[in-house]
């Protein structure tokens, strides 16, 4: 019976002494420095990674002890679907916890950085750039690029209404954002750029061309989407404004695109009857404002569309743009080159 009570107290003391060495363990792998005199680094998390890669990663650097008692601990505290993509200044002076608890606050350092918007984007195509990049949210630049008290001083913007989406003036290019850079800075940046390349550059022309600045974005964004390169941009451009003149349907295929949110190649016939008054198919004339940001190609070619006699184009998968002159020929390339 003694021999027994004592192999009792040795395995109680055995396991005592496991579990105090384990959550002494885990108190050095989570709430104490690993070397004091450590330098700052950069530690990257991009768009994407969840807490079980970020742990591996910062045991992969050297920056914590145990990725896998990170982890876990991370999952206890509810850090799970809390990361922020960014990169952040940290050191093994800081306890473990410490700076999974920094990533977790947004605490990033925002270093200047070069974002280049192409050709053609969309409001909503910038936007979700920007927070894949981890800049702004979708929500923060959206609320941002829309018609506001804070861009009256841009004279060109006084026709739209307030709370119009600023697509067709978000002059696609390359910019350097800087660390206190705000979604409203950057939409003035890209206004100001516009006023500057298009209002100033393009003066001579806008102020020939009987139609609203709206209205010549409104198709220079039409004209963007629909064309392969910029040589062949006034040929659609020629299209397009000799069915607006006969009062014939633009029946774009990328605005049904940019209703449904699609990137098809060719919609389909249900596809082409959504009501949307963006729908060029079942809408005459041009939507209501444009479907991306053109350009200045797509712009002069909506200012200065080719002379030709087609009214009807189509892509094929190799090979440059076909033109039509009668409905019967564009059924027969649709045929020879799609079908």
């Amino acid at each position: 019976m003694k021999k027994r009570f004592v192999t009792i107290v040795l395995v109680l003391l055995f396991l005592g002494a496991l579990v105090a060495g384990t959550l002494i363990g885990v108190d050095y792998s989570l709430f104490r420095p690993g070397a004091p005199e450590s330098d700052e680094v950069v530690f990257e998390i991009r768009p994407g990674q969840g807490l079980r890669q970020v742990s591996r990663n910062l045991e992969a650097a050297d920056l914590v002890p145990t990725g896998l008692v990170l982890e876990v601990y991370g999952r206890y505290r509810g850090y799970a679907g809390r990361l922020q993509a960014g990169s952040y200044r940290v050191s093994r002076a800081m306890p473990p916890a410490e700076i999974l608890a920094k990533i977790v606050s947004g605490d990033a350092v925002v270093e200047e950085l070069t974002v280049t918007i192409p050709e053609g984007w969309s409001l909503d195509d910038i936007e979700r750039y920007f927070e894949e990049l981890g800049l702004f949210s979708r929500e923060r630049f959206q609320e941002a690029a829309v018609m506001r008290d804070i861009y009256e001083d841009f004279s060109f913007l006084a026709d739209l209404e307030r709370d119009t989406i600023l697509d067709g003036y978000l002059f696609p290019d390359t910019y350097r954002i800087y660390p206190d850079s705000t979604p409203e800075s950057i939409v003035r940046r890209m206004l100001d750029n516009f006023r500057r390349r298009v209002i100033d550059g393009l003066a001579e022309e806008l102020a020939a061309d009987e139609r609203s600045l709206h209205e010549i974005l409104t198709l220079a964004s039409i004209i963007q989407a629909e064309s392969a390169n910029d040589e062949e941009m006034p040929l659609v451009a020629g299209v397009f404004w000799k069915r607006l003149l006969e009062w014939i349907p633009l029946e774009s295929d990328a605005t049904v695109n940019y209703v449904l949110g699609t990137n098809k190649r060719q919609p389909t016939f249900a596809d082409t009857e959504v009501d949307d008054p963006y729908n060029t198919y079942e809408n005459y004339g041009l939507p209501p404002g444009p479907i991306g940001n053109p350009g200045l190609p797509a712009i002069r070619a909506a200012l200065a569309p080719a002379e030709h006699p087609y009214y009807f184009f189509l892509h094929p998968e190799e090979g440059g743009i076909v033109l039509s002159r009668t409905f019967q020929e564009h059924l027969a390339n649709k045929a020879r080159y799609l079908d």
